[in-house]
Formats: structure tokens, C-alpha cells, sequence
């Protein structure tokens, strides 16, 4: 009776670890998902950055309670994403860098799908201009705001600078004034498209950071102010390399 029992729990046993070995029914990704965010006017891309920057919300249809999925959106306001199932996908937009809002039914094939969502940034950053002074060793950086919306107000300006093209807000060296203006609060101005901005690095001040010879990145990021949209995410214009 022991034998026929240890026989009963060993073909049981066999069983199991046989149905863990098959192979899943679960279909793999069989969709690509990628674009750009574009601005609405003139279809310029919307730079963000790469941690805490402006994110896709993706929900799947066809489930009883759909689940949110985040996608990332790049540096440079593209995305990419390979490993997405086909389907009818609603999309949400929200604690972004541009104003929020939702698309709904969007339909995505198997195989490649290019799609770039048209969106209001909370501010653009226009006219930069990013140089090395050698004369006075200062990194100088000039330019123009204009705001997506009227109701959009200006709250602080400033021109970041770190080892590699992940520079923004969340990733970037910490910079001592000297005789430079790094950053500036602008309070709750009202954006004037006609006033020019200038924010400069003193690298003598911060010589313990930059070292001569090495590349640098430097990006200027202009944090708006707009009540009833969630969190507002910092505008940014593309980063410049700096070899000093």
C-alpha cells in the first residue's frame, strides 16, 4: 500500500513539473507604437525630458476594467514602443508639459504604426541661442518665450547643464551663481514674446565641475504656471553640445 501511495505521488509529481515545463498560450507583442509629440502650430517636436518628463497613458479596450499603461516619451518628444499588443487603445494625457487631453478608439495594427499626437505646450522656448564665451569663461544662453495659451504664466527660467544629453531638470550638475545668472524666477509674469531672456553659467565659479577638454551638455527649460490642468511639467528647448 506505500509503494502504490510513494508510486501515486511520484507520476503526480511528474505530471506537474511536465504541465510547468509547456510552453504558455499567451501571443506575444505582435504591434510597434511610435511618433512624436508635435506642436499644434507649426508641428515643431515638444522636447520634455527623460525622468518625471511627459508620459503616454495607454488603456487597452475590450477588457472588463482596463489597465493603465505608461509609455515613456523621449528627450527629443518621439517615442517608441515595439512590444505593443494590436488593438483599440484610448490614450490619456495628463501631468504632462503641454495641456492635457484624451483620444479615444485609436486603432493600433499589427505591424508598424506611426502616429504623432498634436498638442499645446504650456510655453515654447524659441530664438535659443547657447555659446561659450572664452573671453569672460561663461557658458551664455539667450532667448524668447511665448505661451501656448494666453491664461499661461511664466514661473522660473533656467539653463541646465550636465555630462550627457539626459541634462533637464531632474538630471543635472548643481550650479554655483558666481558671477553668472544660472536661473531666474520670473514669480507669475505674463510671457511677452518680444522680451529677450539671458541666463548665463560662470564655469570659474563651478571649476571643480567643468574640467577643459570634455564635452558638456547645456538646455535651457522654462517652467510654466497654469491653474486647473494638474501638474505642469517644464517646456524645454533642445540641448547644445559644448566641447571646453
Amino acid at each position: 500500500m506505500k509503494k502504490i501511495f510513494n508510486n501515486t505521488i511520484l507520476i503526480a509529481s511528474l505530471v506537474i513539473l511536465i504541465s510547468s515545463c509547456e510552453q504558455d498560450n499567451f501571443t506575444p507583442p505582435d504591434a510597434k507604437f511610435f511618433g512624436a509629440m508635435r506642436d499644434s502650430i507649426g508641428g515643431g517636436l515638444i522636447e520634455t525630458e527623460l525622468v518625471n518628463g511627459s508620459t503616454i497613458g495607454a488603456y487597452e479596450q475590450g477588457f472588463e476594467t482596463p489597465v493603465l499603461q505608461t509609455w515613456v516619451i523621449k528627450e527629443s518628444g518621439e517615442f517608441r514602443n515595439n512590444l505593443v499588443y494590436s488593438g483599440t487603445y484610448n490614450i490619456q494625457f495628463a501631468s504632462c508639459n503641454f495641456f492635457p487631453y484624451n483620444v479615444t478608439g485609436l486603432i493600433i495594427n499589427k505591424g508598424e504604426n506611426e502616429h504623432d499626437f498634436l498638442v499645446v505646450p504650456f510655453i515654447r522656448i524659441k530664438n535659443c541661442n547657447i555659446t561659450h564665451d572664452a573671453g569672460t569663461n561663461r557658458i551664455n544662453a539667450s532667448f524668447t518665450l511665448e505661451a501656448g495659451k494666453p491664461t499661461v504664466r511664466a514661473g522660473s527660467i533656467t539653463l541646465y547643464a550636465f555630462t550627457d544629453i539626459h541634462v533637464g531638470s531632474s538630471i543635472k550638475f548643481t550650479i554655483v551663481a558666481g558671477s553668472g545668472q544660472p536661473t531666474r524666477n520670473l514669480g507669475n509674469a505674463v510671457i511677452n514674446p518680444e522680451t529677450v531672456y539671458n541666463l548665463s553659467i560662470d564655469l570659474s565659479a563651478n571649476s571643480t565641475i567643468f574640467k577643459t577638454g570634455r564635452n558638456y551638455y547645456f538646455r535651457v527649460g522654462a517652467q510654466g504656471i497654469k491653474s486647473g490642468v494638474g501638474t505642469v511639467r517644464p517646456n524645454f528647448a533642445p540641448y547644445v553640445k559644448i566641447t571646453l
